[in-house]
């Protein structure tokens, strides 16, 4: 036995079905109208008719005419500081995926320089993609990724005396 509120809702269901149905069908008959047929009369003038093998020019665009290719604009960038040394600390960062770089991050140099790191305790050196230019903490000057910094120095080392240069 159906309760009060599941009897409500099959009532309502069913009003909108027999409207709905009905409404649908009306939509999607495709059939015209009007059956009536129209006279049309011709007059003396010639007509042209029209040609199927070329489709007509749409109204709304311009006539083509010709025009001259704009200037090519030559913008000046300023040239990435060349010859900086800059001295200070460096640390590591793993970066999660490489794309075969050697990342390393500082905000002395443009993003995408070459850097050269050298480490002052032994002189080892290395190079590598600058890949951020965000202000860095605990003194830093520059983070290299974990798998580069291992070129120069083992990772108890850290934070270690290094010298940039791009």
């Amino acid at each position: 036995m159906l309760t009060f509120t599941e009897r409500r809702r099959l009532a309502l269901v069913a009003v909108i079905s027999l409207i709905a149905l009905p409404a649908i069908a009306l939509m999607r008959n495709d059939s015209p109208k009007n059956n009536s047929t129209t006279q049309t009369t011709t007059t003396a003038s010639p007509t042209k008719t029209p040609d199927n093998s070329e489709p007509a020019d749409p109204a709304f665009l311009p006539i083509p005419s010709e025009s001259v290719a704009p200037e090519i604009i030559t913008v000046n960038v300023p040239a990435p500081p060349s010859g900086s040394i800059v001295k200070g600390t460096a640390s590591f960062i793993r970066w999660p995926k490489t794309m075969g770089l050697r990342p390393c991050a500082t905000p002395h140099a443009l993003i995408g320089a070459i850097i050269t790191i050298t480490n002052l305790n032994n002189g080892r050196t290395l190079k590598c993609n600058n890949v951020s230019i965000q202000s860095l903490t605990s003194g830093n000057i520059i983070l290299i990724h974990t798998e580069v910094f291992l070129e120069i120095a083992d990772l108890v080392d850290a934070p270690l005396p290094i010298e940039i240069s791009f």
